[in-house]
């Protein structure tokens, strides 16, 4: 018989502006949709605002899972500009060092995500658990006799101590000791994934998607490795991987349940290191220099090397800048070009990339297909949406 799961994580609403979107999942929440499916026996602990405890139960009756919440003052939101902006969290007394203290739990299996707002002490034979409020595993005072650490890159370093001058294997490997961890999951954002334990590190690839929506994939990719891992017995690295794919699946469809038979994706080539972007678009009013200005910072922190003629050539007159902009071309590896406005400089650098073979990928939030005839005909790759935007041009 399959061991039951029980979820502990935080249920919070989620806003977003650009796309609009509003919804109460939170880390917590949605794994336990994500999986409402395909685990028969799962709990769900939480704890939410008396504002919010009625709709909270109302989604897990939908998703059909038994749900426990502790009754706080206000439930937690965060509001995000777009997907990938660092969202302003309310109230602000959530991020107080004194938190709510939810009742222990004790369990054989147990997915548990770090909360902002609320501590808990949990005992587990089997814990998968997910760091997100940055508290190392062994300050949480749990137990666990089987443990695995799901984390991102930042995590990973921050929570090592060590320098980022160290390479993501050499983490894992301390991590697994530091924390007497049995798997340690570091998640590199483009680059994929690294799986560790004591015996092997995989390497965890990317499947690609036409579209990305980013906000919740952390907590489905700890969720589908929580699932495979702790109740199909799956080893670490095949865990992680149907996880990536899991992960792809939800960024691709926005769909919960995570279904029983997963669709067939193509797995990204490991990316390579230096990559060059050449970031195309105009900078001529304050909303397109900040446009200009936000996706250089997000495809920088993907780690992208980025030739932005806004910030790297500047103003000039036309034989001023015009060398040096199509010199960053030629030395790019992609173009990412922000075709709203049909600006007239960034068509001749799309086509001019084109001509030299470049990739191109088309960031087009405004236009039509008439409008776009000549890029679609190139090949270039259209996305509408910034998140995707972002990851297309980052991917190989």
């Amino acid at each position: 018989m399959k061991p039951e799961l029980t979820i502990v994580g935080g249920t919070y609403l989620e806003l977003c502006i650009e796309p609009e979107s509003q919804e109460l999942y939170g880390s917590g929440m949605r794994a336990a949709a994500a999986l409402s499916r395909n685990v028969t026996q799962l709990k769900f602990i939480s704890c939410v605002g008396q504002d919010y405890v009625e709709v909270a139960n109302s989604v897990a009756n939908a998703f059909g899972f038994q749900a426990s919440f502790e009754v706080i003052d206000s439930t937690v939101s965060f509001t995000y500009y777009h997907p990938l902006s660092t969202p302003v969290i309310y109230p602000e007394s959530a991020l107080a060092e004194e938190k709510f203290l939810m009742q222990p739990i004790k369990a054989e299996a147990l997915l548990v995500y770090g909360q902002i707002e609320a501590k808990v002490f949990v005992e587990g034979n089997y814990v998968v658990y997910d760091p997100q409020n940055h508290v190392p595993w062994r300050e949480t005072g749990s137990k666990a006799n089987h443990l695995a650490l799901v984390l991102n890159s930042n995590e990973a370093y921050l929570l090592s101590g060590l320098s980022k001058s160290a390479d993501l294997e050499s983490v894992g490997k301390f991590l697994l000791e530091k924390e007497n961890a049995e798997v340690v999951i570091i998640k590199n954002g483009s680059k994929g994934a690294l799986s560790f334990d004591k015996r092997e590190v995989c390497s965890i690839p990317l499947f690609k998607t036409d579209k990305v929506w980013p906000i919740g994939s952390g907590d489905i990719f700890s969720a589908a490795f929580a699932w495979q891992w702790m109740v199909e017995k799956k080893s670490a690295g095949e865990a992680a991987r149907i996880a990536s794919l899991c992960t792809a699946y939800y960024c691709q469809s926005r769909l919960l349940p995570l279904p029983l038979e997963l669709p067939v994706l193509q797995a990204l080539p490991a990316k390579a290191d230096g990559q060059i972007v050449y970031l195309a678009g105009p900078f001529f009013t304050i909303a397109e220099r900040w446009l200009i200005n936000e996706l250089r910072d997000k495809l920088t922190e993907f780690g992208n090397r980025v030739f932005s003629p806004m910030h790297d050539v500047g103003p000039g007159t036309p034989h001023d800048v015009v060398k040096p902009d199509l010199d960053g071309i030629t030395q790019s590896s992609v173009v990412l070009a922000v075709a709203s406005g049909l600006d007239a400089g960034t068509l001749f650098e799309i086509g001019y990339a084109r001509a030299l073979g470049k990739r191109v990928v088309v960031y087009a939030e405004n236009t039509t297909e008439h409008d776009l005839t000549m890029m679609i005909g190139s090949d270039c790759e259209i996305v509408e949406d910034f998140s995707t935007a972002i990851y297309q041009t980052s991917w190989q």
